[in-house]
């Protein structure tokens, strides 16, 4: 399990690069509307997905899950909100930071439901769980990547 979730947790980054790098060749072409959509979206889902697959990695420290979560966004937004202006920085950077920490949450309340009153989770339903959760998250992040590139097509 630990290598399917490193695997994810590369291929994610691979897919986020691959996104900064396609939509920053292309800034040019689209207006300050537009870069603080592209900022807030792939800042958003990218950081929630690799902050929650972080937390399947590490379980057990908090602190260094919360400063991960909160680098990871502050880095992902600072990046994609570059793209254009100011006012899409500071919103690339709040939208990472938001996602980062949501999918700190989301990682915490699957590896254990009992936080918010569901019933625990056997060893193997929680394993289950991981995979669906990762699985969604990365066909989350491929579909948003791929309609920011369809827009930036059109």
């Amino acid at each position: 399990m630990i290598a399917f979730l490193i695997g994810n947790f590369v291929l994610n980054g691979i897919a986020g690069i691959l996104l900064y790098l396609l939509v920053r060749k292309k800034k040019k072409i689209f207006a300050d509307r537009y870069g603080m959509v592209v900022s807030m979206c792939g800042s958003g889902v990218l950081s929630l997905h690799l902050a929650m697959l972080f937390v399947f990695l590490i379980p057990d420290y908090l602190i260094i899950q919360v400063l991960f979560a909160l680098g990871i966004g502050v880095f992902i937004g600072k990046k994609f909100g570059s793209l254009v202006r100011y006012q899409s920085l500071l919103s690339g950077i709040f939208h990472g930071i938001i996602g980062g920490i949501m999918g700190l949450m989301l990682g915490i309340v699957i590896l254990n439901p009992s936080l918010c009153g569901l019933p625990s989770a056997s060893l193997n339903m929680l394993h289950e769980n991981m995979l669906i959760f990762t699985l969604f998250g990365t066909l989350l992040v491929i579909m948003t990547g791929s309609l920011l590139y369809y827009s930036l097509r059109v």
